[in-house]
């Protein structure tokens, strides 16, 4: 007797989860995919570098009844590990005259270009701008993807006091800019002084500052474009070009982790 061949079934089982305080709430993709606020939105994509549409719905709608505030900061999480801090003010922004964030969803029957050969679905972040004016404020950096996860919580500078500097800068000064910076641009992968929220990359502070084994120059270097300093196939750290990190920002960060160099955490005991 002939056997009918059936196709596999897999079960979609990716989800997206948003806590705030003691609530929290998780989508599977086909109920966003469902969600009436979900539109058509053409972006010009930082991560890919050219115009595509996407079906999103706002952030400001998803975060709608949760206990946030402005002045609170997003962590999301992606499934690779990565994680990005993004001002709750940007995300809860709903008019046409300022930036505006999308949680994207990916259709499993249309996906999406992949980033470097890495699948960046099924949730990301894109952003319309203005045509003037605010897009600047709107760097790579804020284009996460891959998110599984969101927690709306207080700033990294608040909950993590190993990475603030020494009482009494200058709020102006360049390593109190360098300190807006790192969390920023360098906190997503890497942890100082054994505390953050990711692990992508290795301690900026302990048992070494970056900047005491590599210099100024060579970090910098590092940072401009990884692959010309050590080159190996696997890398993960990106270019970080000058949109996402001037040269003045860059200066103010090397500022803040020479200023970081001598408060160090205890570094761990060998072999833990």
């Amino acid at each position: 007797m002939a056997l009918l061949a059936v196709a596999p079934c897999f079960a979609d089982t990716a989800v997206l989860t948003i806590a705030a305080g003691t609530q929290q709430r998780t989508w599977t993709r086909d109920a966003l995919l469902h969600n009436q606020r979900l539109i058509a939105v053409t972006v010009e994509d930082d991560n890919l570098k050219r115009r595509l549409t996407f079906q999103a719905i706002p952030v400001s709608a998803l975060l709608s009844g949760l206990p946030v505030t402005p002045d609170s900061t997003a962590t999301t999480a992606a499934s690779d590990g990565y994680v990005s801090h993004l001002p709750m003010r940007m995300l809860l922004a709903d008019r046409a005259d300022a930036p505006r964030a999308w949680l994207a969803v990916e259709n499993p029957t249309a996906p999406w270009p992949t980033l470097k050969g890495q699948d960046i679905g099924p949730f990301r972040l894109i952003w319309t701008v203005p045509p003037a004016g605010q897009g600047a404020a709107v760097n790579e950096s804020l284009w996460t993807y891959s998110i599984v996860r969101i927690d709306i919580a207080a700033s990294p500078a608040e909950r993590f006091a190993a990475i603030r500097p020494a009482p009494g800068l200058p709020a102006d000064g360049a390593v109190m800019r360098g300190f807006a910076t790192f969390q920023r641009v360098c906190f997503s992968c890497h942890s100082l002084n054994r505390v953050g929220d990711a692990n992508l990359g290795p301690d900026l502070n302990v048992p070494h500052s970056a900047v005491e084994y590599l210099g100024d120059a060579r970090l910098a270097e590092l940072i401009r474009d990884p692959q010309s300093l050590r080159w190996w196939p696997n890398a993960r750290m990106p270019a970080i070009g000058g949109k996402t990190l001037t040269d003045a920002q860059l200066k103010d960060l090397l500022a803040y982790l020479h200023h970081m160099a001598g408060r160090k955490a205890a570094a761990p005991a060998k072999g833990s």
